[in-house]
């Protein structure tokens, strides 16, 4: 089986790669890793690169229209020539792919395809916190170059930020049926592990015992993922933007974002008193966004 992850950065992607990583552990499935057979790969685990458990181990595709590449974090990039060989060699994939004609043919070819999804207000304070981690001032300092804080990072990237969110969403929501792409909404692991997790498993069409779901809970839980992450991760909330956002923010969120909002049953208020699903159809008169995602997108070649 060939598994591809995929999400906007910051909608708790690296909570579902692990969960994933586990279910196949669990499983008795084969892992097939295709960057711990590149020469790079030994060379990468002196990099001293914690801010991830396993990060360097984590098969990661860049998809741009008209180009593939595989990468370790903003270190290391190269062309990835047969991406067939490359799937091949992995059981598990992660991306940040916006949708494209070239993204579009290469999913495709994946197994199972699974997307996370996150309020877009939560997933705007996460990202303003995260670009001034120590990690991204390293690898990533273009992106905060001329930025003070997370605040003003925020205030000045609103747009930009939300934008991206209803394009990379909004794309993937048009092709879920078509695709049979299995949504995870962050908000509802929160809520009810559990049953996303038996959720997860149908859609894989893996079975576990209680005993292993048990095991996989206990080790994807936040507070072991911090222990073993604490760089990356910071509070593993939903809802931070009600007390977070100021007034403006969240009407200027509301102003670009509600159509989908309400579509995917997020709160427009700050009673955050339900939990987003998807809808059993989409509505015909819906016009789904497929625009540019600009917050770390890899450069077309």
């Amino acid at each position: 089986m060939h598994i591809l992850k995929i999400g906007l950065a910051k909608s708790g992607n690296f909570w579902l790669h692990t969960i994933l990583h586990n279910i196949i552990e669990h499983s008795g499935l084969k892992y097939e890793s295709f960057i711990e057979n590149q020469p790079i790969y030994e060379i990468a685990k002196t990099w001293g690169l914690n801010q991830i458990k396993d990060r360097v181990s984590i098969d990661v595709l860049d998809i741009t229209k008209n180009a593939l590449f595989y990468r370790i974090g903003n270190i290391f990039r190269y062309p990835v020539d047969d991406i067939d060989d490359y799937i091949n060699g992995s059981t598990l994939v992660w991306t940040h792919a916006q949708m494209s004609s070239n993204a579009l043919n290469v999913i495709q070819k994946f197994d199972k395809l699974v997307y996370i999804v996150r309020d877009p207000r939560d997933l705007l304070i996460s990202w303003s916190n995260f670009v001034f981690t120590p990690y991204i001032k390293r690898y990533y300092p273009y992106v905060i170059s001329d930025e003070i804080d997370s605040e003003s990072y925020l205030n000045n990237n609103l747009k930009t930020i939300i934008n991206d969110w209803m394009n990379h969403v909004g794309a993937y929501l048009k092709y879920q049926k078509d695709l049979n792409i299995h949504f995870v909404f962050y908000e509802r692991l929160l809520d009810d592990f559990d049953r996303e997790l038996e959720e997860i498993l149908e859609y894989l069409e893996i079975e576990l015992d209680a005993k292993a779901r048990g095991e996989i809970k206990e080790k994807v839980s936040f507070n072991q993922m911090k222990k073993e992450s604490p760089n990356h991760l910071r509070k593993g909330q939903l809802g931070q933007w009600v007390d977070i956002l100021t007034d403006a923010q969240k009407e200027e969120v509301l102003q670009m974002a509600t159509p989908l909002l309400k579509l995917l049953n997020y709160p427009l208020n700050s009673q955050v008193d339900s939990l987003p699903a998807l809808p059993e159809k989409l509505p015909e008169n819906i016009n789904l966004p497929d625009g540019k995602v600009v917050i770390l997108k890899p450069s077309n070649h």
